[in-house]
């Protein structure tokens, strides 16, 4: 579910929106999700918004299983943060993203164990600096390796 693959440091895009299209091509290119899965990202994080107001400030964008053929997570650190809504927030509250972690899962009970999992790791002091001052995408996967 983890793989170098999809492991991303200091990755550009201007907004959420061209990170979701540009990480679901690369999934797409490997057939683990189907087409419909960036609009289907779109149309979730609208209605309920997965920005951490942590440290560095994290997203973990995700959206139901229908549209994934297998299971990955993908870990991205930003060259800029790009503004999510806050999870849990109104309208206005905004939250400077460094790190994405984007699910795709399909099933549904496994998803949210990989959620509650990643959300405790977030909490864990040092997880997110670590991602944020990983330099390659070795240093990624060796931080997430030691705090999933």
């Amino acid at each position: 579910m983890i793989t170098k693959d999809f492991l991303y440091c200091q990755y550009t895009v201007k907004n959420k929106e061209e990170l979701f299209d540009r990480l679901t091509g690369d999934l797409m290119a490997k057939n683990i999700v189907r087409e419909g899965f960036s609009q289907a990202l779109k149309d979730r994080e609208a209605e309920f918004p997965t920005g951490l107001p942590v440290k560095h400030g994290v997203a973990i964008p995700h959206t139901d299983g229908s549209l994934v053929n297998s299971d990955q997570l993908l870990f991205v650190t930003l060259t800029e943060p790009i503004i999510f809504n806050e999870m849990g927030g109104d309208d206005e509250d905004t939250v400077e993203v460094n790190v994405v972690v984007m699910l795709a899962v399909k099933d549904g009970k496994k998803h949210l164990t990989v959620l509650q999992n990643l959300i405790e790791a977030i909490q864990k002091e040092g997880f997110v600096d670590q991602l944020v001052d990983a330099t390659d995408e070795e240093q990624i996967l060796a931080a997430v390796n030691a705090f999933l």
